[in-house]
């Protein structure tokens, strides 16, 4: 079968409401509505989550057209018959609320973005807070988030939907290292996003907080293990306590090898570092090096600095369809649904 995904990505947004494919699976701190639908009842098991990260408005958005698709049933064909979608399309709303000056829009400015940007910083972070047997209380988002997991796992494949402020290109991660592995995978992925126009973000972190870099625009996904490693390291302990296990490490204690993914699309893209330069990222380490600075100086009034930047790096934003399609053609061919020759 082929999938038009720009026909899924037209679909209106799934919201809680009469006659909605979604339903309330619990309530974020601050009362605001958790959604949650399962599709299908085939024997692929699919979990996807979005929104962990309050300044990642991307992945809500894809999730929620998606579950509007699947539920109208046109132009699925046997994928509900293949498998069963457990789709948790905001999992923070509270997060979302507080960046909605700038997010709701589909292509943000940088200097909005920029001025009215809000994130979480680890402890409050609902990505790494998943349930952990005498770990600290968690937010009841994951508590809610963890039930429905629960209840409809084991799963097969997991995805977690984020997005990066800037990168050069798109950057996806895996839950696992070897390279044989996922080969078929990260070759279609590499296709299909060069097909958008867009290039791979090939960053090496060396490990550090569970970052192992895997391929050009692929690395593995950090661990709650190694991020408490990382702050222990730097001697700070109570940070290295924040943290609990990340929605990939919750999934995988429910049974089974689920292929876990996490894809980190970018709103602003910097130019791609040239060839030459032996230092992967070049570009954008430059760029996340000069930013709090230009910032800083943006937040005061004088905006040269900032500009300085966009010129020396051509910062554009990323077209929001593309991010979209970027999104659900990982689900679909990270779970293994489809093959890149069969999405459009």
């Amino acid at each position: 079968m082929r999938i038009d995904l720009d026909e899924v990505c037209s679909c209106p947004p799934a919201s809680l409401g009469e006659n909605s494919p979604l339903r309330e699976i619990g309530r974020s701190r601050e009362g605001r509505p958790l959604p949650g639908a399962t599709r299908g009842d085939g024997p692929l098991r699919i979990s996807l989550i979005a929104g962990a990260h309050a300044d990642e408005p991307v992945g809500p958005r894809a999730l929620e057209r998606l579950i509007t698709w699947l539920a109208a049933g046109t132009g699925t064909g046997d994928l509900l018959n293949e498998a069963t979608f457990t789709i948790c399309p905001g999992i923070n709303p509270d997060g979302r609320e507080r960046n909605s000056a700038w997010a709701n829009d589909p292509s943000p400015l940088l200097e909005s973005y920029l001025l009215h940007r809000e994130r979480e910083l680890p402890g409050d972070d609902i990505e790494f807070g998943f349930p952990r047997e005498n770990g600290r209380p968690a937010r009841p988002e994951n508590i809610a988030v963890a039930d429905l997991l629960r209840e409809n796992g084991p799963f097969d494949f997991h995805a977690s939907l984020h997005g990066m402020a800037f990168a050069e290109g798109a950057w996806y991660l895996l839950n696992r290292r070897g390279p044989a592995d996922t080969s078929g995978l990260r070759e279609g992925l590499s296709s299909f996003t060069a097909s958008l126009g867009m290039g791979l973000h090939d960053w090496d972190r060396k490990g550090e907080k569970g970052f192992f870099r895997i391929a050009p625009g692929f690395c593995t996904t950090p661990t709650s293990t190694a991020m408490k490693q990382h702050f222990e390291n730097l001697s700070e302990p109570r940070e290295a306590e924040k943290f609990l296990p990340s929605s990939m490490e919750f999934v995988s204690s429910l049974g089974g090898a689920p292929l876990c993914m996490v894809s980190e699309v970018p709103l602003f893209l910097v130019a791609p570092t040239p060839a030459a330069n032996p230092i992967r990222g070049a570009h954008f380490i430059e760029v996340m090096k000069r930013l709090p600075e230009a910032c800083s100086s943006f937040e005061d009034g004088r905006q040269e600095e900032l500009e300085a930047i966009k010129d020396d790096f051509g910062l554009t934003p990323v077209n929001e369809l593309a991010a979209m399609k970027l999104q659900l053609a990982m689900i679909f061919l990270g779970s293994g649904l489809l093959k890149v020759e069969e999405l459009g």
